[in-house]
């Protein structure tokens, strides 16, 4: 089992780092509630979201689905499926799959809308995802799929390295440069056209120097051989001197938002 499938096997480790943007963010309007607003699902539609992981997305906006819509949740995991399903069970009208975005088992011009989020930077070929998307999505539909940017967590690479040069924490920034805020319209141009993005504000104002600890830690990057016992002990010391001297909290950027995506009509 590689780290990805490791992160993604059940929703514990995307609950820690779930969490610590719901209780630090400075926005407080939370991101599931305005990712929501920004979706255009007409009644009667067919949606897919590709990558539910556990159904936060849809289990906060419970009050908001309307009856009329046939959703479909899927994700690479089958742990993630199993905890989507237990999650929603008393919300009708859902199916649930496991499916691989660069294989999607459904016919062509099926769905009306599709939603992506924060996913797409984990896909190896982005090419083949983004077809198989564009083929099963209807004519004049839409995909919306949010990501981050290059920026995004930057002061949690730049914490390490001054409490050690040798470590650092670039998944964001390796993400970003898969599909993020800077580059994803340019990946999206030749499947979609009428590409918006959209920017959710804030940042994160974290008092508690254990949750940075956790967050770091839920990211399944060898940090967890390093951070432990002693070095753990004296890497919280060293972010609690840090919290100190900012006022008694450490300031995290984030670079977050939304494409929308409209299909070709034919």
């Amino acid at each position: 089992m590689n780290s990805l499938e490791e992160q993604y096997r059940n929703p514990t480790k995307l609950n820690t780092r779930i969490n610590i943007h719901e209780k630090y963010s400075e926005n407080k309007v939370d991101w599931h509630r305005w990712l929501f607003e920004q979706i255009n699902i007409p009644p009667n539609s067919r949606v897919l979201e590709i990558g539910c992981g556990d159904g936060t997305f849809w289990l906060k906006n419970r009050n908001r689905i309307d009856s009329s819509w046939s959703l479909t949740l899927s994700d690479y995991s089958e742990g993630m499926v199993q905890s989507v399903q237990q999650n929603l069970i008393e919300i009708p009208n859902i199916q649930y799959t496991q499916l691989n975005i660069e294989d999607i088992p459904f016919e062509d011009n099926r769905f009306d809308v599709i939603i992506a989020n924060h996913m797409l930077y984990h896909v190896p070929n982005r090419k083949n995802a983004l077809s198989e998307v564009r083929r099963i999505l209807k004519p004049g539909g839409t995909f919306y799929s949010s990501t981050i940017g290059q920026n995004h967590l930057k002061e949690f690479g730049e914490l390490l390295k001054r409490f050690d040069p040798n470590l650092d924490f670039p998944s964001a920034r390796e993400h970003a440069l898969n599909f993020g805020v800077e580059n994803g319209a340019e990946q999206l141009q030749g499947y979609f056209n009428e590409i918006v993005y959209k920017d959710f504000p804030g940042g994160l104002k974290i008092t508690d120097e254990k949750a940075i600890v956790d967050y770091l830690l839920s990211s399944n990057t060898e940090l967890n051989e390093i951070l432990v016992d002693d070095t753990l002990e004296e890497f919280l010391r060293f972010l609690a001197s840090e919290k100190e001297a900012n006022h008694g909290v450490i300031h995290i950027t984030k670079s977050t938002g939304l494409f929308e995506s409209r299909s070709f009509s034919l």
